[in-house]
């Protein structure tokens, strides 16, 4: 964890889970291919970045959910990695 917390992103409509045609299921389906689709989605994502700080610092909150294109378990492994490269620093 960063030790601050990151805002909720500011959602404008442009991001591919706010979009009329998308599936709000995909970013939390237990579907493989609902969760590739989500992926894959996140990828032309405006507030990508944002997104995953949010969900990086909200482990609780974002739960097994599709979050900037990652996966829960990915998430914990950026986690992990943050903590070692912040302590290598000190």
């Amino acid at each position: 964890m960063t030790g601050r917390l990151a805002p909720f992103p500011r959602f404008t409509g442009t991001e591919p889970c706010q979009a009329p045609d998308a599936d709000p299921d995909w970013w939390s389906s237990d579907d493989t291919n609902d969760r590739a689709a989500a992926q894959l989605a996140c990828r032309r994502c405006p507030t990508r970045e944002a997104c995953l700080a949010w969900a990086i610092d909200h482990p609780t909150d974002s739960g097994d959910a599709i979050w900037a294109g990652t996966t829960s378990s990915r998430r914990r492994e950026l986690r992990r990695e943050f903590a070692f490269s912040t302590k290598e620093k000190k």
